[in-house]
C-alpha cells in the first residue's frame, strides 16, 4: 500500500481489476511504504535520538500489525491491516494474502527492506546510536517476516522448468493453476487443487474497508515471459535470506535463475531484455542498459562483492567484466558523448526505433565509478564522469528526467514524459562523490534537491510528474521516493554517516537497502585478478576537476540545452531561493555551480566526429560476368541476405554501402539500410565483383571464408543427425517426427576455411549431390564435432579415400569465428595422406537462442 501525495488518500491495489498490472506488481496489500522506506529511516536514525525513535516506532507497529494479534479495542476503526490478521493463527499470520504480485518488485522492496531493516536492528549495518534503546525487546521478527515473505516468493523460481522465475506468484496459493503447462504442474504433488470459486473466505476479511465492488482474484491463466533484470536481479536479497536464516534454498534457487540467464547470453555475449520462465527461449530482441536488463549487470558486479571469500565471487566477476566487454563492443557509442544505444541481442546491430536513453540506464555510470578495471588502463571512471554528464545535462533541460530521451530527434521518445521519481541518476551522482569527492557531483545533486522540491512536493508526499515540460503531477507516490531517491541525496551530503566508514564487503540492493553478510560461510582458494582503481584527479580548492573537462560542455550540445524554455509556470515553491536560476546562460549546467569553480582560461574542445562515407553502386550495376536482370525486376528483388554472422550481398545493382569509422579503420555499418553489428560479417559472392575493371574498385578475395552447399537426398533425421550433425535444417523441413524421410533438402554454410601447413585452401567447393551414409568412406563430405581432439587428429581419423573431399566440423559453442589450424594431414597410420581433403568450421548460436 502506498500514499496518493496530491488527494492525502490510501492507493491500494486494485482489486476489481486483477490485471491491472501496472498498479498491483509492487502492491499485494501490505505495508509497502512502511516496509521499504525501513533502511532510510535507519540510516537518519544517527542523526538524532528522535530519528531512531521513529524508526523504532514503525518497526513496532509492523510487529503489531503482522506478528501479534491481540484485538482491537471496542468501537475502533479495524483498518485492512488489522482486519486481514486480527484472530489468525500463527500459521496464518504474515504475509498470507490472496493477491498476486511481481516476484521482482515485491523481492527488491519488500523482502530487500526487511533484511536491511534488520540488519540495522541488530547493529549488523551500523547507523542506529547504540545507547539508544527502543520501548520493546527485538527478537528478530523482521527476520521471522522476510523468510515469510521469501517462503511465497519461492515457488515462482522452483517451479520453473528452468530456473528462471515466473514473474507473479500468489503470496496466499502459490503457483497451483499452470494454465501455461499443466502437465507439469499437474505432476506435482506439492499443491492441493486450487477452487478459487469454492474457496471460503476468513471472516475477519469481512472487515476490509475497499471499494464496494472488490472481487476476489482468480487465477488467471499465467504469463510466462519476463524481463532479464526481473529474473536475474535476486541474488542479493535471497543469499543474504539463506546466510541469515539458514536455509540454502533461497539462495540456491537465485543463483540458478542467474546462470540459467548468463548461459542463454548470444554468441557476443549480450543478453536480451525479455525471455520466457518455461522455454528459455529470448523475446523481443532488444538489448542495452535500460529497461529489461539493467539490473542484471548491476548484480553481477555487486554479487562479487557481498560474496568476498565465498567460492563462486569470480563466477560473479567474470559475469560483470564479460558482460562490460560485450557492452562497450555492441551498444556503447563514443561520439560525440558516450551513450549506452539499444542494439539487436543477436547481432549488434542497432535498432532503428532504438536510438534512445532512458532514466532507468542511469544506475550505469555509478555501477562503473563502484567496479573500477582489472588495471588502471582499462579503469571505467573517466566513462562513468562522461557518461553521467549526459544524464545531468539531460535533467537540467527538462529540471527531471523524461522516461526516454531520443537521441536522433533530440526529443522526448514516443510520448514517455513522466518521471514518477526514479533515482537511477541521483544514485550515480552519489557514487560519483564517493569515488572522487568533486565538489561537481554536489552541485548536481543540489539542482536535483532543489528541482525535486519546487516541482514534486505535495501535502502528503511527493508527487511524480506526469508531464516534465509542463510539470503535470501524478496522484501517486511510489515508494522508492523514500528507499533510494531521498536516501541518496541524504547520504550525498552525510559525509559522517557511519555506513560511509564501514570497511566491509557491503552493497546497495538495487532498490537501495543496504546488506552483508555478517560472516562468509567459506573462504575461497581460487585466486582472483587483481582489483585497482585509478587514483581520482585532485581537485584544487578553487576549482573542479569535472568543471574543469574541456569536453564538458559537449553534454550539454548533444541533449540540446540551447533549446531549454523554463516555464515558471510549473513552480510550486513560494521560496525565491528554489526558482530556477541559471549564472549565465542555458547552456550552463548544473545551474547550481558556482562560476568559480571553472578556470577563467577553460576551452571547450571540438565536438568529436565520425567518419564516414557510402559507396552507392548505379541502377542496373552488373559485373561483366554476372547475368543480367531486366532494370524493373531488380528492383523488387532482394539486395541483402541475413546469414549466420553477418548478410550477404545477393545484388550489387543500386546497393548503397554505408561505411563508418571505428577506432583505426573504416568498417561497414549498414548494408541497403540494413544496420550491421560491429561483430558481424559482410559476404560477398565471388561472382558479383569478377572481371571488375574500375580504379577505384579494387576485389581482394576474403580467403577465410566459404560458403558450402550441401543437397541432401534419402537422409532419415534421427536424433543424432539433428544433434550431431546440426545442419540447420529447419523444423518445417524436418518436420515433427524425428524419423521422418527428406527426399531433398539442401543446406548452405557459411564457414571458417582452416590455416596452417597442413591445411588446403577452399577456392570451389562443387561437389554436387552429397550423400551422407554410415560409411564415411563413401561420402563426400564428413561431418564431425569439434572437441576431444585436434584438426589435425580429426583429419587422420577420416579415411584415406579419394571420395572423401571435405571436412565440416560443428563447433556447438563456437561464440566468435576461431579460426580451425591443420598442421599435418596424416592417416590413421601416421604416414601422409595420399587424399588430402579440405576443413572447415562451422559455428552455430549458443544457449539455444530464439529470438521470438
Amino acid at each position: 500500500m502506498q500514499v496518493k501525495p496530491l488527494t492525502c488518500v490510501a492507493h491500494h491495489r486494485d482489486r476489481a481489476n486483477p490485471k491491472n498490472i501496472g498498479q498491483n506488481d509492487a502492491m499485494g496489500e501490505f505495508s509497502l511504504t512502511a516496509i521499504d522506506s525501513l533502511s532510510t529511516l535507519a540510516l537518519m536514525a544517527a542523526s538524532s535520538p528522535v530519528e531512531a525513535q521513529r524508526f523504532w516506532d514503525v518497526v513496532e507497529e509492523l510487529i503489531r500489525i503482522y506478528c501479534v494479534t491481540p484485538l482491537p479495542p471496542p468501537n475502533t476503526n479495524r483498518t485492512s491491516s488489522w482486519g486481514r490478521f486480527q484472530g489468525r493463527s500463527h500459521r496464518t499470520r504474515g504475509f498470507d494474502i490472496d493477491a498476486k504480485v511481481q516476484v521482482f518488485e515485491t523481492t527488491i522492496r519488500g523482502l530487500g527492506g526487511l533484511l536491511s531493516a534488520h540488519l540495522f536492528a541488530t547493529n549488523v549495518l551500523p547507523s542506529l546510536p547504540r545507547d539508544y534503546h527502543p520501548k520493546f525487546t527485538y527478537k528478530n521478527e523482521l527476520l521471522y517476516l522476510a523468510e515469510d515473505l521469501g517462503r511465497r516468493l519461492l515457488p515462482a523460481l522452483t517451479l520453473s522448468p528452468t530456473g528462471i522465475p515466473y514473474p507473479r506468484v500468489n503470496l496466499r496459493h502459490g503457483l497451483p493453476h499452470g494454465i501455461k503447462n499443466p502437465w507439469y504442474y499437474n505432476r506435482l504433488p506439492t499443491h492441493a487443487p486450487y477452487h478459487p470459486d469454492g474457496e471460503p473466505e476468513h471472516p475477519s476479511e469481512k472487515f476490509w474497508q475497499h471499494a464496494k465492488s472488490v472481487k476476489k482474484e482468480k487465477p488467471d491463466e499465467e504469463i510466462t515471459e519476463t524481463c532479464t533484470a526481473g529474473a536475474g536481479s535476486l541474488v542479493l536479497e535471497f543469499t543474504t535470506l539463506s546466510r541469515l536464516s539458514g536455509d540454502p534454498v533461497f539462495e540456491q534457487a537465485a543463483k540458478r535463475a542467474f546462470h540459467a540467464i548468463w548461459k542463454r547470453r548470444t554468441p557476443i555475449g549480450l543478453v536480451g531484455s525479455g525471455i520466457d520462465a518455461e522455454t528459455g527461449s529470448w523475446v523481443g530482441a532488444n538489448s542495452g542498459i535500460g529497461a529489461g536488463v539493467d539490473s542484471f549487470f548491476e548484480y553481477a558486479f555487486k554479487s562479487y562483492v557481498l560474496l568476498a571469500g565465498n567460492p563462486d565471487e569470480g563466477y560473479y566477476l567474470d559475469v560483470w567484466e564479460k558482460s562490460r566487454a560485450a557492452l562497450e563492443r555492441h551498444v556503447l557509442v563514443k561520439e560525440p558523448v558516450p551513450w549506452w544505444n539499444n542494439v539487436h541481442v543477436n547481432t549488434g546491430a542497432g535498432i532503428q526505433s532504438g536510438t534512445w536513453i532512458d532514466s532507468l540506464g542511469g544506475f550505469f555510470a555509478g555501477t562503473l565509478s563502484a567496479a573500477g578495471g582489472i588495471s588502471p588502463e582499462n579503469d571505467a571512471l573517466d566513462l562513468a564522469v562522461r557518461g553521467n554528464l549526459v544524464y545531468a545535462a539531460l535533467w537540467t533541460r527538462y529540471n527531471a528526467l523524461p522516461e526516454r530521451y531520443n537521441t536522433r530527434l533530440s526529443t522526448i521518445e514516443g510520448g514517455l514524459t513522466w518521471y514518477p521519481g526514479r533515482p537511477e541518476f541521483i544514485e550515480s551522482t552519489y557514487l560519483l562523490y564517493r569515488a572522487t569527492k568533486d565538489p561537481f557531483w554536489l552541485y548536481v545533486g543540489e539542482m536535483a534537491m532543489r528541482d525535486l522540491k519546487r516541482r514534486c512536493k505535495a501535502r502528503c508526499g511527493w508527487a511524480g510528474l506526469q508531464d516534465v515540460r509542463t510539470g503535470q503531477r501524478q496522484d501517486r507516490m511510489e515508494s522508492f521516493w523514500l528507499s533510494e531517491t531521498w536516501k541518496y541525496l541524504f547520504l550525498l551530503f552525510d559525509e559522517e554517516n557511519p555506513l560511509h566508514k564501514l570497511d566491509t564487503p557491503w552493497v546497495f540492493t538495487t532498490e537501495g537497502h543496504p546488506i552483508i553478510i555478517p560472516k562468509p560461510a567459506e573462504i575461497s582458494t581460487k585466486p582472483l585478478p587483481p582489483r585497482t582503481c585509478a587514483r581520482p584527479p585532485e581537485s584544487t580548492s578553487f576549482f573542479s576537476t569535472t568543471a574543469s573537462r574541456d569536453d564538458l560542455f559537449h553534454a550539454a550540445f548533444f541533449t540540446k540545452l540551447h533549446q531549454k524554455t523554463p516555464n515558471i509556470n510549473t513552480i510550486s515553491s513560494d521560496n525565491p531561493l528554489d526558482l530556477y536560476v541559471s549564472p549565465c546562460n542555458s547552456t550552463y549546467y548544473p545551474y547550481t555551480l558556482p562560476p568559480h569553480l571553472i578556470p577563467p582560461n577553460a576551452t571547450c574542445a571540438p565536438l568529436p566526429t565520425r567518419d564516414s562515407l557510402d559507396l552507392i553502386f548505379p541502377e542496373g550495376y552488373l559485373a561483366p560476368a554476372a547475368s543480367a536482370v531486366s532494370t524493373l525486376l531488380s528492383r523488387f528483388t532482394p539486395k541483402v541476405q541475413r546469414v549466420n554472422n553477418g548478410l550477404k550481398i545477393l545484388s550489387l545493382d543500386s546497393l548503397r554501402l554505408s561505411l563508418t569509422s571505428d577506432d583505426t579503420h573504416l568498417r561497414i555499418s549498414k548494408v541497403a539500410g540494413i544496420s550491421v553489428g560491429r561483430g558481424e560479417t559482410v559476404y560477398v559472392d565471388r561472382s558479383l565483383v569478377a572481371g571488375i575493371d574500375d580504379i577505384n574498385f579494387e576485389v581482394t578475395p576474403n580467403l577465410q571464408y566459404a560458403e558450402v552447399r550441401l543437397l541432401y537426398q534419402g537422409v532419415k533425421t534421427e536424433n543424432w543427425f539433428r544433434d550431431i550433425l546440426g545442419l540447420g535444417l529447419s523444423d518445417t523441413m524436418i518436420g515433427d517426427a524425428f524419423n521422418l524421410a527428406v527426399a531433398e533438402a539442401e543446406e548452405k554454410v557459411l564457414a571458417t576455411v582452416a590455416q596452417g601447413a597442413g591445411a588446403l585452401p577452399v577456392l570451389d567447393i562443387d561437389f554436387g549431390s552429397v550423400y551422407v551414409s554410415d560409411t564415411a568412406a563413401n561420402a563426400e563430405v564428413v561431418v564431425v564435432k569439434r572437441g576431444g581432439c585436434t584438426f589435425s587428429d580429426k583429419v587422420s581419423n577420416v579415411p584415406d579415400s579419394s571420395t572423401v573431399k571435405l571436412v565440416v566440423v560443428e563447433d556447438y559453442e563456437m561464440v566468435a569465428s576461431a579460426q580451425p589450424v591443420v598442421e599435418r594431414q596424416m592417416n590413421r597410420w601416421g604416414r601422409n595422406r595420399r587424399n588430402r581433403v579440405q576443413l572447415v568450421q562451422r559455428g552455430r548460436v549458443v544457449g539455444g537462442l530464439e529470438v521470438t
